[in-house]
């Protein structure tokens, strides 16, 4: 588990046990901005110490993101993906929910309103 604090962001991990699975729960608290976004973006990497690839990005308490937020997510939804891993989204407010749509994200990448809705969901 990692816990990593930037100024105006936490980010926290847990693994969770879904249907045998190792699965890595990453959630973003708070927002991320031009004062942290290159910070996230060169530590975004220690999430995948572990080798777990299976993700659950849980983003209900991500206030707000900009592009080079954006630019993380889609890194870690490609490191993924190259490691035959499988990645979904639990947890979205309203703001994150319109940015996410416009993001294009692959079609593997299923969205869901909450992390247990996302947990329930894991294939």
């Amino acid at each position: 588990m990692a816990n990593l604090q930037f100024p105006s962001m936490d980010l926290k991990t847990e693994f969770v046990d879904i249907k045998g699975e190792r699965v890595l729960v990453v959630s973003f608290v708070g927002q991320i901005t031009n004062t942290n976004a290159y910070e996230i973006n060169r530590n975004i990497s220690v999430i995948f110490r572990d080798a777990v690839y299976n993700i659950i990005l849980e983003l209900t308490k991500l206030e707000y993101i900009n592009s080079i937020g954006v630019a993380t997510l889609i890194g870690i939804i490609k490191t993924v993906e190259s490691n035959h891993g499988k990645i979904l989204i639990g947890g979205l407010n309203h703001f994150l929910e319109n940015v996410i749509r416009l993001m294009d994200l692959p079609g593997k990448v299923k969205i869901f309103h909450t992390k247990k809705e996302a947990i329930s969901n894991w294939e």
